[in-house]
């Protein structure tokens, strides 16, 4: 379910950042959208996956309608022992 939802986040969304980040106050994952580097970031919310979804990303190797496949690519490529570490270190 949370991966289904991470990408409707990603590919239905303009330029910027699909992101899913632990806050630690409510012991709850979080999938969020940063338009910006400074803007909807979450206070106190640790940031534990950032999907960059900015053309730049990803029209090279995927053209603009490549978004989808771009998304799924990523996911397939996904260290998540480095995801598991981000959530550790976020969870202290």
């Amino acid at each position: 379910m949370f991966l289904q939802i991470f990408k409707n986040l990603a590919t239905t969304r303009g330029v910027g950042w699909a992101m899913l980040g632990y806050d630690k106050e409510s012991d709850t994952l979080i999938q969020y959208w940063v338009d910006e580097q400074h803007l909807g970031h979450l206070v106190g919310v640790a940031p534990i996956i950032a999907l960059d979804m900015w053309e730049h990303s990803y029209v090279a190797d995927y053209q603009p309608s490549g978004k989808k496949q771009y998304v799924e690519d990523f996911f397939a490529n996904l260290n998540w022992d480095v995801v598991e570490a981000n959530l550790a270190k976020a969870s202290k």
